[in-house]
């Protein structure tokens, strides 16, 4: 690969023409622009991108903050399906996608910090957001355009998609009630991420708006992955009232419930009905086959991107209202992705009187 000073000598021609010709300029004329485009393809002129960038002010490159935890709660095929779609549509408007993976012992904000001072990319998407997230704080203050993928209890003041959580859990207390069930229990990931919480105060919602009774022993939360999902299931079946009906979020605590009922002689679908939200594919190898919610992660990707995307412009487009006032200001991307009832065999109906 040659630089810009080798086609320009190649050519014969300034360095200043090669740029401005390389560029699009107008006032370059439309055959010395072609002689410089062929040129460039046939000798393989790689552009500095580094120096582009600091021309241009642009990397045209979108950073993505993941958290990299041992329990592997984020790092899956749900979160695979959504870099898919995410960089299937930044690639539409020719960005590039980068993953900045946030280790067990950096603080909230170490990584974030790193990219985001060093200028590395033009905006950050943040992933496994908490109910108050510092992050979004530290990126607001600097007015950097950013999407969160899930909400905080911000939302209201920055981009952000996630799915349909309150839908689903509804949903879900909505299909067990109708089998008959009312001792409904809930196992949930013990971890500081919003959807937790969503979750959570559907379930209550749901329950009470029905008239069904909540049982503490009904609604446990244990750390997430195998370990916790055997501590979940093992409190959930040693209740006093044991229910009859359990909704869970987490795919290993899914397996893990499977795998006591066995131990103990019960069957899912059978003797406890089992109902899941939004798990990853691993779960449907589960037999019985597994009773789900579930949404297009792929398109919840793309949605991020096109987030992203209207963020940038948004931003250029504050900073233009600066000087004029015939701009108008994009609005933020706020969006939840709807959820489908998926059927399986881990759900049956009961009689109310059970």
């Amino acid at each position: 690969m040659i630089g810009i000073r080798d086609l320009a000598r190649h050519l014969d021609i300034s360095i200043g023409t090669v740029s401005r010709a390389l560029n699009d300029r107008a006032d370059v004329n439309p055959l010395t622009r072609q002689r410089v485009r062929d040129a460039a393809a046939k000798l393989g002129y790689s552009p500095n991108q580094s120096g582009r960038s600091l021309r241009r002010g642009k990397t045209d490159l979108i950073a993505m903050i993941v958290p990299s935890r041992s329990d592997d709660t984020l790092i899956n095929t749900v979160f695979l399906s959504v870099l898919d779609g995410l960089k299937r549509r930044l690639g539409e408007d020719g960005l590039d996608l980068a993953i900045f993976l946030e280790g067990e012992k950096d603080s909230r904000l170490a990584s974030l910090r790193r990219v985001t001072e060093r200028g590395l990319a033009d905006a950050l998407i943040i992933a496994d957001t908490r109910g108050a997230d510092p992050r979004v704080e530290y990126l607001a203050k600097l007015r950097r355009p950013f999407v969160t993928f899930g909400r905080t209890k911000a939302a209201a003041r920055h981009a952000w998609v996630d799915p349909d959580f309150e839908a689903a859990i509804e949903g879900a207390v909505e299909h067990l009630a109708g089998l008959g069930h009312r001792r409904i229990g809930l196992a949930l990931p013990k971890v500081d991420t919003n959807y937790v919480d969503l979750v959570e105060a559907g379930y209550r919602r749901a329950m009470r708006s029905r008239g069904f009774a909540i049982d503490e022993g009904w609604d446990v939360r244990r750390p997430a992955g195998e370990r916790g999902g055997i501590e979940a299931a093992d409190a959930l079946l040693a209740a006093a009232a044991r229910p009859t009906a359990i909704v869970l979020t987490d795919s290993m605590h899914a397996a893990a419930l499977y795998r006591r009922l066995g131990e103990a002689g019960l069957r899912p679908g059978r003797d406890v009905s089992i109902l899941a939200l939004l798990p990853e594919a691993r779960a449907q190898y589960l037999i019985p086959t597994l009773t789900s919610y579930q949404t297009d992660w792929t398109e919840i990707g793309r949605r991020l991107g096109e987030a992203v995307i209207a963020e940038i412009a948004r931003t250029s487009g504050e900073q233009s209202a600066q000087f004029t006032t015939d701009k108008a200001t994009p609005e933020r991307l706020q969006f939840k992705m709807a959820v489908e009832f998926s059927p399986g065999e881990s759900v049956a109906r009961v009689d109310a009187a059970d």
